[in-house]
């Protein structure tokens, strides 16, 4: 084929962050288009798309330029002052690939500019250029490269330096003079300096667009894309943009016309790119390398490792089978060269099973291997669940092993950096991760971009349809007539699909990946680019997930699951609190508490089985073992869920099992004649059609993906093997229809059973250890409030009792004491880690405080200071000293002063005069301070609020309850079980509340409304705002009705209307709460002739015998006034028994019961 006489040197792609809006996908089949015979890649400072293009070129039959173009401190890439940041402060320099070597040091440069000279962007110099020339072909620039900026500034005698210099360092054949033409009065002027400069110094000169898009239209939506990058929008005079529409991927004829008087500009090209030769080798495997003690290679020491394993799992004699299987695997591992892979993950889960971090059982395919369960690499016996290895990993198809593993969330980092330490630093990173701008969020950016409002914004990525997930915006236009018949009939829509269609899809930001690892044989920066976020400290790849595993390098996923942190904390707290060690690996699967919850679906906070829809499926299910949960967790998901009716009826024997085959029969017994699992397919295909498991793999593979070309080739295989086994063709066709029909459904086995594992795990411990599980779930959740509201809602409902915060009594995390759970001082806002050590240290060593006094005299003031001690108080941890909360806050500042003149003196080795008596007197009392009445209810409970994240004594929507039971109300929590677009009726109190403006300039907000259970967005639009604006600011509870809204970061209610309750209720013909002749209050009047706190200690020995859901106030009669206190963390069976035992202690009369 005949190619263009132009190859493109200078090209951005959408890698180039938010500047770029060429996808490489598309610029490739563009270059093929024009026929050009090869092409380069120079985004900005990286070699993100590197590989890709790479890739993608070689495809199209185009020869793929790798370059890249620098940014240059010109002072030095360490320095950091303000003539070093910003725009000015990096010269530009396009520097491309000549060959292998070239490359290498393409990737050291771009790695230095980030671990070394990133300021503002990443940047080298002079001396790494110098350091890396080798292999390299460089062209001088811009108007923003060094040379042509001193040629602006007319300092030509510097040009004509720095330009011998770069002449010098790469060589003169492979330095080229850089000329552009985008319509630019400056790059004129600079291109006729340029062509003498070059004259000068013998440099041949190479024409170049500096091209940011694709076509010659998309100049406006490469003007959205910089506003995206900016944060302004395209109103705005004032905006960063380019000058001229030239920046787009021009053919070589209009190349041609631009260099009409410089043909040479567009001749030199090909030269260039007949210089630069890249090959890149991919499909061999860079391993670290683990080091086996001495006569062992990997292979023996791998089988030395796995067999001790074997021998602990099964015995001294597992029998043939496994014996088989076990060898089988072997000779696949070393066949395929993994022993390394193997013991590399053996060698950091035995490091994290040995300092006691939780690991879990295992996690997608590699569960399937017995070796790795015989390595403790995995924690689900395979042969006793069916799971296949050759799911896992397959010698027809040599790929890179793919094994994930999942920690427990606080102590996965601590594996991390074993890993860094025992291979090297420089040979482990964390794997980045790219945004991309999907269907929605294009909508959504162009449309602030181009100053539409929030509303009409909304209007519009609203009927974009949710599913698929990844829509694009053409599959949207048609399946959304409301969409299209926008797009056709309004001009400003129509201009946003139009800049939105061109940068779907384009690289959007840059980011770390939540999990995924890179483990090198050598210093990692000897086969990829690193890169480094300036917010984050660790290393990170500078390519994603996809080039690593093509290059060869090894990827771990390290993945932190809160549940096994639970778990663990679970087991912790059983031996704290009742002295049993419990090991999770040899919890009985057949214990009847645990299939009763499950039965029951008792199962919220249990790992996989909470949802309503899972709940449902359980009381339907009726689970009876571990199998039956493994097929839960495969079938609850969208798709298969539709089987989940007939699953359960044909369990319970009210749908007919039929057969096609006895294979089938033989594989699918246990699923009630249903192919829940991608390896039922994979045995119904050896045992009927004589597959090997290797190719019985290729043909799920080929179903999953529905290859429709490698179907009916697996198709043919399948009924040939048959045939040749026996098997009538109609019953082959019927089964290879059912494979087919259940392949879109199957799940992987080894993952569900792994997963069912755990789910099995969190249940047990909820039937049979409730209270230290649900005290751990608590732990995990401590940083978010609606599900702690949730789960104190369920520890109610399990009639265990959640007890408040108490500086005598509670440790960091939540902790158990009998059937009771008491939170920790972590719960509290304020309270650091340094000062709860320094409170439970100062209690473990002296014993419990006696008084706030007493408290601020023992522990470091300067880390508990006024703050922390607000805090505790506002939280109830000071309320076992019996005492108002009021009364203590009221005693803070003499507190704070006694404690810290205490410790002053102690310090300064004062000792008291009392301490220096040869016989103990007591130090004189100060001045008893008036008992100050304690806060009313609201108060209170705000206080919690403000320092725990929500209510624990109370909540002050309670006493509302009964008056709001027939009104229809919505709760917080249904909201996600309803469908969008539901009408509700809401009741709660404004928890936050965000006013802002319209285009138009009427107000509206965004509320966040609280019920008892937990909280919602309501978007609250002008009109209904402009009525119920007064209502919002304040405090009192309302109504909200409106509908259910999917919103990108969750569900939302759209508010139609909002009112007061007593409006609500005054419209209905009710004011009050309904009667009832429940008890709700006892009171207790006590007149102390002593020491207060003496009576109200006999007060609780009292009620502590008399327990029940009545709360307890107590009324102290002093002299000169009443004071209520409520008795924290005590309620009573308010019947005649209590009130005659307390009448008796404290006088007749002294005890009234009020009812509601």
């Amino acid at each position: 084929m005949q190619h263009s006489d132009f190859v493109h040197l200078h090209v951005h792609s959408e890698y180039s962050l938010l500047d770029g809006a060429a996808q490489l996908e598309k610029l490739v089949a563009k270059a093929k288009e024009l026929k050009f015979p090869a092409i380069a890649l120079t985004d900005h400072g990286n070699l993100f798309g590197a590989i890709d293009f790479y890739q993608a070129a070689q495809k199209g039959g185009i020869k793929p330029i790798v370059g890249c173009e620098l940014y240059v401190a010109p002072r030095g890439r360490k320095e950091r002052g303000g003539e070093d940041g910003g725009y000015e402060g990096a010269n530009h320099l396009t520097v491309l690939v000549r060959n292998l070597t070239g490359y290498k040091n393409l990737i050291k440069l771009v790695s230095k500019a980030y671990l070394e000279g990133f300021y503002y962007k990443p940047r080298v110099d002079k001396e790494l250029l110098a350091q890396h020339a080798d292999g390299l072909l460089v062209l001088s620039g811009c108007l923003n490269s060094e040379v042509s900026r001193l040629i602006s500034a007319g300092e030509h005698d510097r040009a004509r330096e720095a330009a011998g210099w770069h002449q010098e360092v790469f060589g003169k054949d492979h330095y080229f003079m850089e000329v552009q033409a985008h319509g630019l009065d400056e790059q004129t002027k600079v291109t006729a300096e340029t062509l003498k400069l070059a004259q000068a110094i013998g440099a041949p000169i190479a024409g170049t667009n500096d091209s940011h898009y694709l076509e010659a239209g998309h100049g406006r939506a490469h003007e959205a894309l910089l506003c995206i990058q900016t944060g302004s929008t395209l109103l705005d005079p004032k905006r960063w943009r380019f000058s001229t529409e030239e920046f787009y991927v021009k053919s070589a004829d209009e190349m041609a016309r631009v260099f009409g008087e410089i043909p040479d500009a567009c001749r030199n090209t090909l030269a260039v790119a007949e210089r630069c030769n890249l090959t890149l080798e991919f499909g061999s495997f860079h391993l670290p390398r683990y080091v086996v003690p001495e006569n062992h290679t990997l292979e023996s020491y791998l089988e030395h490792v796995a067999r001790d394993g074997l021998k602990r799992r099964y015995g001294a004699n597992p029998g043939d089978a496994i014996e088989e299987r076990f060898a089988h695997e072997l000779r696949i591992i070393e066949k395929m060269g993994f022993a390394g892979y193997f013991l590399v993950v053996w060698d950091f889960i035995h490091y994290a099973r040995e300092r006691g971090i939780a690991v879990g059982p295992g996690r997608g395919s590699s569960a399937g291997s017995l070796v790795a369960y015989c390595l403790g690499i995995t924690n689900v016996d395979p042969i006793r669940y069916g799971l296949l290895f050759e799911r896992f990993l397959n010698p027809e198809r040599i790929s890179m092993p793919d094994m994930d593993i999942d920690f427990a969330d606080d102590r996965r980092d601590e594996v991390i950096r074993y890993v860094a330490e025992k291979y090297g630093h420089d040979r482990v990173a964390h794997i980045i991760t790219f945004g991309t701008l999907g269907a929605k969020a294009a909508i959504r950016d162009v449309g602030r971009v181009l100053g539409m409002t929030y509303a009409d914004v909304d209007r519009i990525a609203k009927l974009v349809p949710a599913f698929p997930l990844n829509i694009t915006l053409d599959d949207a236009y048609q399946k959304s007539p409301p969409l299209a018949e926008m797009v056709k009939t309004q001009t400003n829509v129509k201009e946003l699909w139009d800049i939105a269609r061109t940068l779907e899809g384009c690289t959007r930001h840059a980011s770390v990946h939540a999990s995924a690892v890179v483990i090198s044989d050598d210093a990692l920066d000897e086969h990829i680019p690193l890169y480094k976020d300036p917010k984050r400290p660790e290393l990170i790849t500078g390519f994603a997930m996809g080039p690593i595993e093509k290059l060869g390098l090894l990827k771990m996923d390290f993945l932190g699951l809160r549940t096994l942190t639970v778990l663990a904390n679970t087991v912790a707290l059983i031996r704290d609190s009742r002295g049993v060690a419990i090991d999770l690996d040899t919890l009985p699967l057949d214990d009847a508490k645990t299939y009763a919850l499950l039965t029951d679906a008792r199962t919220f906070g249990v790992f996989q089985l909470e949802s309503g829809g899972m709940r449902d499926a359980l009381r339907g299910l009726k689970p009876s073992s571990l199998e039956d949960v493994i097929a839960m967790v495969s079938l609850y998901r969208p798709g298969p869920m539709e089987l989940i009716p007939d699953f359960i009826a044909r369990k319970h024997g009210r749908a007919k099992i039929t057969y096609e085959h006895p294979a089938m029969q033989k594989f699918t017994q246990g699923t009630y004649g249903i192919m829940v699992y991608q390896e039922q397919i994979m045995q119904i295909a050896s045992e009927m059609a004589g597959f090997t498991m290797g190719e019985a793999d290729t043909l799920r593979r080929a179903m999953g993906k529905k290859d429709r070309e490698l179907m009916a080739k697996q198709r043919d295989k399948f009924l040939a093997g048959c045939a040749e086994k026996g098997t009538a063709a109609a019953k082959a066709e019927r089964v290879w229809e059912l494979m087919e029909k259940f392949a879109g459904y199957g799940f992987n086995k080894s993952h569900a059973a792994a997963y069912a594992l755990v789910a099995y795990q969190t249940a047990y411990f909820k039937a049979n250890y409730p209270v230290e599980f649900m005290a751990a779930l608590l732990t995990s959740e401590m940083g978010d409030t609606d599900k702690i509201v949730k789960y104190i809602d369920e520890c109610r409902a399990m009639d265990l009792r959640v007890q408040p915060p108490d500086v005598n009594v509670s440790a960091v995390q939540f902790s158990v004491a009998g059937d009771t759970i008491r939170f920790g001082l972590a719960a509290i806002k304020n309270v650091g880690e340094a000062a709860m050590e320094s409170i439970l240290a100062t209690r473990k060593q002296d014993g419990p405080f006696k008084s706030l006094e007493d408290f601020c005299a023992r522990v470091d003031l300067r880390l508990v200071n006024r703050r922390v001690l607000e805090s505790l108080i506002k939280a109830g941890a000071f309320d076992s000293l019996g005492l108002p909360r009021a009364h203590l806050m009221a005693g803070v500042d003499t507190a704070l002063e006694t404690g810290q003149r205490q410790q002053r003196e102690k310090a300064e080795g004062q000792a008291s005069f009392f301490d220096l008596l040869p016989t103990p007197v007591a130090a004189p009392k100060a001045e008893p301070i008036a008992l100050v009445a304690e806060w009313d209810s609201d108060q209170r409970l705000e206080f919690e609020k403000e320092v725990l994240g929500f209510y624990i004594s109370g909540h002050p929507l309670a006493r509302y309850a009964s008056m709001v039971e027939s009104f229809g109300i919505t709760s917080t929590s249904e909201i996600a079980a309803k469908s969008a677009g539901a009408r509700v009726l809401l009741f709660g109190q404004v928890a936050a509340l965000k006013e802002t403006a319209t285009k138009s300039g009427s107000r509206m907000a965004f509320v966040t409304l609280e019920d008892m259970v937990g909280t919602v967005e309501v978007t609250v639009f002008p009109e209904p705002f402009k009525a119920a604006a007064e209502h919002l600011r304040g405090r009192q509870p309302v109504l909200v009705r409106g509908r259910i809204d999917d919103a990108d970061k969750g569900r939302v209610v759209l508010a139609d209307d909002i009112r007061p309750l007593e409006a609500a209720l005054a419209a209905d013909g009710r004011g009050a709460v309904k009667s009832s002749s429940e008890p709700n209050a006892v009171r207790v009047r006590i007149r102390p002739a002593g020491d207060p706190r003496e009576s109200i200690a006999a007060l609780r020995t009292i009620c502590g015998n008399h327990p029940g859901p009545v709360p307890v106030f107590v009324h102290l009669l002093l002299p000169a006034q009443e004071v209520v206190v409520r008795t924290r963390g005590l309620a009573v069976d308010a019947a005649p028994d209590l009130v005659a035992e307390l009448n008796e202690r404290f006088g007749d009369g002294a005890v009234t019961v009020d009812h509601a």
